[in-house]
């Protein structure tokens, strides 16, 4: 199966695909909290402009999309301007992060349109076993989060993108998923170098084991 990566704005790219191209989108885009990153200023109103030109985009060329309302707050203006057809609800346990009630033990999931014959339960318990900063960047998702969705959205298989590849932990649950054409594209260099690196060892070490 391929898995094509561009070093690339997403909006771009994804203007060159039909509508309803790709079976799957599982995104992780930015969360507006002043993150750092290297190209990119992760500021509250930087997050509602790119969400106002990503969303509609995603809708167009997937078929489903799953993505992170990016904190509780967000949701009002969410479902002012791009209401979502669903949410899940992913049960982390405790995390350590603070809430607005003291603990943060769950997080929203925004869910745009639906595979036809699958069927999901609208909330999964996975624990976010990566540590902040591990892949050199600062909000990584575990691969069982990505593939928890490929399996069950795509158990035959399909088109997937990430448009948000960061430091490529989707590409690597693609792949483990199996039978999955993968698209992914992240802007800034050094982390899509760092994700290039990361695949190579992932690659190399499948094929030590045979």
């Amino acid at each position: 199966m391929e898995s094509i990566v561009y070093n690339a704005d997403c909006i771009d790219i994804m203007a060159q695909y039909p509508d309803k191209h790709f079976d799957l989108a599982v995104v992780d885009p930015p969360y507006g909290v002043n993150f750092k990153y290297n190209t990119y200023e992760d500021t509250e109103q930087n997050w509602y402009n790119l969400m106002n030109r990503f969303i509609p985009e995603i809708k167009r060329i997937s078929i489903m999309a799953i993505l992170p309302s990016c904190s509780i707050k967000k949701l009002g203006w969410i479902y002012r301007n791009h209401e979502p057809d669903w949410l899940i609800n992913w049960y982390k346990g405790s995390t350590g992060h603070a809430a607005y009630v003291g603990f943060n033990t769950y997080e929203p999931l925004l869910v745009y349109g639906k595979i036809k014959g699958i069927f999901l339960h609208d909330t999964i318990k996975l624990q976010n076993d990566v540590k902040m900063g591990e892949f050199n960047h600062p909000c990584p998702k575990p691969i069982k989060w990505y593939q928890h969705f490929y399996t069950k959205c795509l158990p035959n298989g399909g088109k997937v993108i990430d448009t948000f590849l960061g430091s490529g932990t989707s590409r690597i649950a693609a792949d483990k998923a199996g039978n999955i054409d993968f698209v992914g594209c992240e802007l800034d260099k050094d982390y899509f170098e760092a994700q290039e690196k990361r695949w190579n060892n992932y690659k190399q070490q499948l094929t030590l084991q045979f």
